[in-house]
């Protein structure tokens, strides 16, 4: 694991304030993330289409549901991006 260093004059009240930030980070993520699911599976209902299928490229694309397609795979994307950022917080470390 590689480590990222942290210069300051007052290392006991930078501590506290770093966990906070990275706490409420995995707070707003996670909660971006069920709002993104939540949307994904309405979208996908309203659609009738499978999520994966539309990713793998198994979808097509009619005019009448272009537009609504494509904002589906927008909010997968952000959902997978979410996903990410919530993994790489969940690994984050801060050490004194």
């Amino acid at each position: 694991m590689e480590k990222i260093e942290i210069s300051t004059p007052e290392p006991d009240r930078v501590l506290p304030v770093l966990q906070d930030a990275v706490e409420r980070q995995k707070r707003l993520v996670s909660q971006s993330l069920a709002r993104t699911e939540d949307r994904i599976r309405k979208m996908a209902a309203h659609l009738q289409v499978a999520p994966e299928r539309l990713m793998a490229g198994e979808v097509p694309h009619p005019e009448e549901k272009d537009m609504e397609l494509l904002e589906l795979e927008g909010e997968l994307e952000l959902h997978r991006h979410l996903r990410d950022q919530l993994e790489i917080l969940e690994r984050l470390k801060l050490c004194p």
